[in-house]
């Protein structure tokens, strides 16, 4: 069966079908999920939580449910990939429906693995506006033959909505630009015309002058992200453990106040088995060559604009997540002559100012990029009701210490990331200098959008100075770097034990080294940044003032509950060649010209 006469086929039944970068199917709000006993299932690089139907039980799942006025029904349906047999044979697909003891089929569809083209999620909406009022019973199942081996289905949020209800609450939609750096956006006084989009929509928002994060790693700094806590309270630390079970994430929180939930993400450290996946209802993983680039923008940022034109009505929210700049920085060639030239002072060598000139270039297709996926939710009519938040987990390095990329140094140029904030309750064309933390953007988007939530979150809220309060007060903030590996430059030579702790006080920061294995720390460092922003003059220490921060250090490694720290995790064949690509399981890594 070819992919058009498919389509014909489920439109014929009333099915909506996506397949694989086809157009959105509309979707309604309101809604009632029919499942609670769902689990995450991969079909092709998409995660989503669904229930599974056997062909060894031909009475397949049923519900009953009262229906609204004006309902449909949703949901996803297709063959997991780990769960097809090596000979397996077409599946039947059956949707009915029982009103008054008679029974309808409301949709056939027969999926054949053996067709790449049915080697995707499909996307049902059939309309049951002539039962409208009525209690009625659901079935999913897929049909047995006695005859073949028929793999085993599944089914993804099978939900009923009303078209008549409408939930007004703001959409949501994060946006993480991996490894991009403050000191490299025009917005936060770089030299080069980098992000002229994002300069511009900086200023119909709030930006934070002086944002941190939590972990110079990428896992880390996103755990945070997601639920509010260091690492030391939600136990990802290098970056290759399971979170702690209670550290709850913003998805889950959102999902359990009614908003549809979606993830878009290029795979490297932000995967579901990690933990990341909690709460979202749909989990996409891109796992691309690399050909060009490391980072997918091209397909991950396409995906997330047509997983929100498929949401009709609102509130939904979307993660979106690039590795565009990180290294190895192979920028496309419409770009790769920007910024010749210029004078623009920096790196020691020329291999390390092509490394930058090539991440900087990386970052103005990354600007074109995320224009396109602005533009689209503006085409949409979606933008004016859309919470809008851009940022980045870490910085780079260029030599400016002495270091390479980022993971095992606490300077600036790797704690300072862009955090921006644009949409409904957020005050336009303002800039904040207090410095605030990753840790404080779940509590903040929490508190915007009116759910309850995440108690035990280290950060605070921003949202009374995003609504045009006073600056939030100014604290202690901690950063870390703790992953087993440190980039260095070629023949720096040196071992590196972790962890190194930054602690912060606004203008005053202080850099504390506490190897685990229990061997000789390097000398605690302390800088005055507003005399000596790009930390080049360490100041000397009091005893007294060592003392305190010694304390600080102890009680921020120690954690709030203190515990055991999970084990890294084996990786899959897959998950180590993506990492390896990124650069994250070599001994060192070196610029491309030097090698």
């Amino acid at each position: 069966m070819t992919r058009a006469s498919a389509r014909a086929l489920l439109a014929a039944l009333g099915i909506a079908a996506l397949a694989c970068g086809g157009a959105p199917a509309p979707e309604t709000t309101a809604p009632l999920p029919l499942a609670e006993d769902l689990h995450a299932v991969l079909i092709g690089t998409e995660a989503r939580q669904a229930l599974l139907l056997q062909p060894s039980r031909p009475e397949g799942r049923s519900f009953r449910v009262a229906l609204p006025a004006a309902p449909s029904l949703t949901f996803g349906f297709g063959l997991p990939d780990h769960l097809l047999a090596r000979r397996s044979t077409p599946a039947d697909f059956e949707f009915a429906l029982e009103a008054g003891g008679q029974w309808s089929v409301i949709g056939h569809r027969r999926v054949d693995p053996s067709l790449l083209e049915d080697r995707h999620w499909f996307n049902a909406t059939m309309d049951l506006s002539a039962w409208a009022g009525r209690e009625v019973t659901l079935r999913f199942r897929v049909l047995p033959d006695p005859d073949l081996l028929a793999p085993t289905g599944a089914i993804a949020n099978p939900t009923i909505t009303s078209a008549d209800h409408r939930d007004e609450r703001p959409n949501l939609l994060l946006i993480s630009l991996d490894t991009l750096r403050a000191r490299s956006v025009g917005a936060y006084g770089y030299e080069r015309d980098t992000t002229p989009f994002l300069d511009r929509f900086a200023r119909r928002g709030t930006l934070f002058e002086t944002a941190i994060t939590t972990s110079v790693t990428t896992g880390p700094a996103h755990m945070s992200l997601f639920t509010g806590l260091y690492p030391a309270n939600h136990g990802m630390r290098s970056g290759e453990e399971v979170k702690h079970d209670d550290a709850h994430t913003l998805a889950s929180h959102l999902a359990a106040a009614g908003y549809q939930t979606a993830a878009f993400t290029e795979n490297g450290y932000i995967v579901r088995r990690f933990g990341f996946g909690e709460g979202f209802s749909e989990y996409t993983e891109n796992r691309g060559s690399e050909r060009e680039s490391p980072g997918e923008v091209r397909v991950t940022f396409p995906q997330a604009e047509r997983w929100i034109g498929n949401r009709a009505r609102e509130p939904f929210f979307a993660f979106v997540h690039t590795y565009q700049v990180h290294a190895p920085y192979r920028p496309p060639m419409l770009y790769s002559r920007l910024y010749r030239g210029d004078g623009l002072s920096g790196p020691d060598t020329e291999t390390m100012r092509k490394a930058r000139d090539n991440y900087d270039r990386e970052i103005r297709y990354l600007d074109d990029m995320l224009r396109s996926l602005i533009e689209s939710l503006e085409a949409q009519g979606k933008l004016e009701r859309t919470l809008i938040v851009v940022l980045s987990d870490h910085g780079e390095e260029f030599s400016e210490h002495g270091y390479y990329q980022h993971g095992g140094a606490v300077f600036e140029e790797t704690l300072r990331v862009p955090l921006i904030f644009v949409g409904p309750g957020v005050a336009p064309d303002r800039r904040i200098a207090t410095q605030v933390s990753l840790i404080d953007v779940l509590p903040t988007l929490l508190d915007l959008l009116g759910v309850a939530g995440a108690t035990e979150s280290d950060g605070v809220s921003l949202a009374p100075a995003l609504r045009g309060g006073p600056e939030p007060e100014a604290r202690t903030l901690f950063a870390e770097a703790y992953a087993p590996k440190r980039w260095i430059r070629p023949l720096h030579g040196e071992s590196w034990r972790p962890p190194l702790v930054a602690v912060r006080r606004q203008d005053e920061k202080f850099i504390v080294h506490r190897p685990r294995d229990g061997g000789p720390a390097d000398p605690p460092r302390r800088y005055d940044l507003a005399a000596d922003a790009l930390e080049h003059s360490p100041r000397p220490i009091e005893p007294e003032t060592l003392e305190a921060v010694d304390a600080l250090v102890d009680g921020y490694l120690r954690g709030r509950k203190p515990r055991e720290e999970s084990p890294p995790q084996p990786l899959d064949p897959e998950l180590q060649e993506r990492l390896h690509a990124l650069g994250y399981l070599d001994a060192a890594t070196e610029p491309e010209g030097e090698r």
